[in-house]
């Protein structure tokens, strides 16, 4: 899953069945042959379920594949993007495939076959009424629960929940799907696919990270895939938590290793480099130690001139003290419009008082009282002008709101390249140890994409992309922001970075 060979492409649109494009499908081993069942985009653009198999299952690259002679073998409902084939203890065949409308809301369509030619639909496994349609569905066992994860609104959602086994409908047991479960990824990962690795037994998850520029045409490509991720689940069996694959080691250039430790950071710095440590193929692992009940600001600069005049910022930001975040919005989770609210005061008010908020957002340019949402839940940040948000004034002496961002104000030139933050929010629950807090960040850098995860729990990812103009932003650098008021030492107890080699081989 890191190496590896570019061959020729294994189906092309030359059918009248899919010669508008071949869509997003999945492969399913049935009675030791990969079979693969895809969207195909027909003469009349509309879409159809079509199936591919090796023409010789003994070539270790299954390099050469044939259509089979039946497709399309579904073409009713119009969705897409058949996902794996589970079995039921009948020797039943199931998968399911997205589709939609505006009066359906999005939804996982389940089908039925006993040959894997003959598929009859059956009915919607899940559903929501939130959104128009939902693409690249998928449904996997990990640890013994059932995940259901569907892609909508630009990102990826999932949900915990269980499969009745008489009606064949999934029953969540953490919220409705895109309603008040979480994100796969907090940044541009998107219409993901997942599997098993016998090898691990874990479920490895893998996304399409995006172009997010105005050049997307002119480089000739969309995007690409991101780094396998390892998926597995919170202690309590309802938190989807990810981690890259260990196998991702492989790739480290040993040589280049450099590693610091116990680095004190006692002041506001603006911007100060890593010495002798550059790159744009690089893989980070620090760890901070920092003082609880603060309000704190700090992180790494990444892709960076040596003044940092271009660079990117993958930061940690504290709010033990000042509750109010202008400008950000934390959508989801809500659970009660609070009337007669007016200003953001006495939202946070409301939220102190109701033992059941964890989080709010007071909307200003909503032209009604109801402006005020009570969350119980602490949802991913994203910029909004007209919000300010905030968490519940007091945390407890065990927790500490954690948000990891990336902001890329700094990081390109171009105006048609985004520069919208991205942040995702953790919450820190243990015991501290001499009044500080811990926290490790594991970064992927490969030159215009950046990967992010919280390492000790894998209870985050986030992944973006930034596109420097200068060839010399390959340095790294640390700075704490004049918003930290601490009088406390932040720490680096470990810093280690290594270049990487590429993948194919």
């Amino acid at each position: 899953m890191v190496h590896w060979i570019r061959l020729p492409n294994a189906i092309a649109p030359d059918q009248t069945y899919d010669i508008n494009g071949i869509w997003t499908g999945s492969t399913s081993i049935i009675d030791g042959v990969p079979i693969i069942i895809y969207t195909g985009i027909n003469e009349t653009n509309a879409q159809v379920q079509c199936q591919a198999r090796p023409a010789n299952v003994s070539d270790p690259t299954l390099t050469e594949w044939i259509k089979w002679p039946s497709n399309p073998l579904i073409t009713s409902p119009n969705g897409r993007d058949p996902s794996t084939a589970f079995q039921d203890d009948h020797n039943n065949y199931y998968l399911i495939y997205g589709f939609g409308s505006d009066e359906l809301g999005g939804q996982a369509v389940l089908f039925t076959s006993k040959d894997f030619v003959n598929w009859t639909c059956l009915h919607p496994i899940h559903s929501n009424h939130y959104d128009v349609f939902w693409e690249c569905p998928d449904i996997f066992n990990v640890s013994n629960r059932l995940i259901m994860k569907a892609s909508l609104r630009g990102q990826d959602f999932w949900t915990v929940g269980e499969l009745d086994p008489i009606e064949k409908v999934f029953h969540p047991l953490a919220g409705d799907l895109g309603e008040y479960t979480q994100l796969v990824d907090q940044g541009k990962f998107y219409a993901s696919k997942s599997f098993h690795d016998p090898i691990s037994d874990r479920q490895v998850i893998v996304g399409w990270i995006a172009e997010d520029d105005d050049q997307g045409e002119k480089r000739g490509w969309q995007g690409m895939h991101s780094l396998p991720r390892s998926i597995f689940l919170s202690d309590d069996g309802l938190q989807l938590r990810s981690r890259p694959i260990l196998a991702l080691q492989s790739l480290r250039i040993e040589e280049s290793h450099r590693y610091f430790h116990n680095i004190v950071l006692s002041s506001i710095i603006p911007f100060e480099l890593v010495p002798d440590v550059s790159g744009n193929q690089i893989e980070v692992m620090v760890n901070w130690q920092f003082p609880r009940d603060q309000d704190l600001d700090f992180g790494l600069s990444v892709l960076s001139t040596s003044n940092g005049n271009q660079r990117t910022n993958i930061g940690v930001m504290t709010r033990a003290n000042t509750t109010f975040m202008p400008n950000w919005d934390l959508p989801g989770w809500d659970y009660f419009s609070v009337p007669g609210i007016t200003n953001s005061f006495d939202c946070q008010y409301a939220c102190n008082q109701d033992a059941k908020c964890r989080t709010w957002t007071f909307v200003s340019s909503r032209q009604v009282n109801n402006n005020c949402f009570l969350k119980t839940g602490i949802p991913h940040l994203e910029a909004d002008s007209t919000c300010t948000s905030g968490i519940k004034q007091r945390q407890t002496n065990q927790q500490q709101l954690v948000w990891i961002y990336i902001n890329r104000t700094l990081s390109q030139q171009n105006p048609g390249a985004s520069r919208v933050p991205l942040a995702g929010t953790i919450l820190l629950e243990s015991e501290s140890l001499n009044n500080q807090w811990f926290l490790g960040l594991h970064i992927f850098i490969d030159h215009s994409v950046i990967e992010v995860f919280e390492p000790q729990g894998g209870r985050m990812a986030i992944t973006t992309r930034v596109y420097p103009e200068d060839d010399t932003a390959e340095h790294l650098a640390v700075y704490v922001n004049s918003g930290s008021t601490t009088n406390q030492s932040i720490i680096i107890d470990t810093f280690d970075i290594w270049t990487l080699n590429g993948i194919w081989t």
